[in-house]
């Protein structure tokens, strides 16, 4: 995957959000911190919002919570790429008709991913090979079925769905489907495992994040100037889960090669009206728990 580069203009940006709703450093095991989550606290990932800003990084509130764009610069030397993608892409499904079904949206991509795999998944649905690439099926009313029966096993609602939801719903579905789930925590002592993560997304696997307060990056929104980038994180608060199938991960130096910055983007379907893009896990996201996915 090639960084795009692309001009910023400040314009109307009007983000309807279909089933979505400082600073942290790396460490050198590349784990991620996130504050400590009490016990008794039930946690619904979901939040529907209608989010306008005019770019210039004014916060708009909503009912739904709030947004924020910031424009920042990295400057640098020289930097240091690496990209993982899985080959095999998702497709871009999303629970059509549901409220607050961002994780229900995020299982959607799980499913619809491995059914070029394994069909049954999606009865009466299939991709096609076009051009000699494989493309995913338009969602259709199997895709839809498909969500229905997730969001029930998930337990979902108005408020969104839970993360023991998620885990189990998912979990059951793929079972009823005669497939074997392997659903493995990839967080652990209050801090998402990144090494674990990055790992599991080399070997192909997907992986679904819950967050508190998230950024997100457009493709193309990450722009190579002289001497620095120009990166537009579009900031909210709220619950959000999403899945990713690779990352990008860039290593910043100055010139005399020492590294003044890392970030971690992960490549997702963002369940925004944006479509795919980057979650920023380096600036601006809260992790508070997340799965590693297999199917077989």
């Amino acid at each position: 995957m090639k960084k795009v580069v692309s001009s910023l203009l400040c314009v109307y940006l009007v983000l309807g959000i279909i089933c979505s709703s400082g600073f942290m450093y790396l460490f050198a095991s590349r784990r991620i911190g996130s504050p400590a989550i009490p016990q008794a606290e039930t946690r619904y990932y979901g939040t529907s919002e209608i989010i306008m800003t005019d770019g210039t990084g004014d916060i708009v509130v909503t009912d739904g919570g709030s947004y924020e764009c910031i424009n920042e610069y990295v400057f640098y030397d020289h930097v240091v790429e690496t990209t993982v993608i899985n080959p095999n892409g998702i497709p871009c499904y999303f629970a059509s008709g549901m409220l607050n079904a961002c994780a229900v949206t995020a299982g959607g991509i799980v499913v619809g991913h491995f059914d070029k795999f394994y069909e049954e998944l999606i009865p009466n649905h299939t991709g096609f090979i076009f051009g000699g690439d494989f493309v995913y099926g338009a969602q259709d009313a199997a895709v839809d079925a498909m969500h229905q029966d997730l969001a029930q096993r998930m337990g979902s609602d108005d408020q969104g769905t839970t993360v023991s939801g998620y885990v189990n719903g998912l979990g059951s579905y793929i079972r009823s489907k005669d497939r074997s789930p392997s659903i493995v925590s990839a967080y652990n002592y209050n801090n998402l495992d990144l090494e674990a993560c990055m790992d599991a997304l080399e070997q192909g696997k997907l992986v679904t994040l819950f967050m508190n307060g998230f950024s997100v990056i457009p493709f193309g929104g990450i722009v190579i100037e002289d001497g620095y980038d120009t990166i537009m994180n579009l900031v909210f608060t709220g619950r959000h889960a999403i899945t990713a199938y690779g990352y990008l991960l860039l290593e910043y130096y100055d010139s005399y090669d020492n590294l003044v910055q890392t970030d971690v983007h992960l490549y997702c379907y963002t369940g925004l009206s944006m479509g795919e893009g980057y979650l920023r896990l380096s600036r601006y996201t809260t992790v508070e728990d997340a799965y590693i996915i297999n199917i077989t």
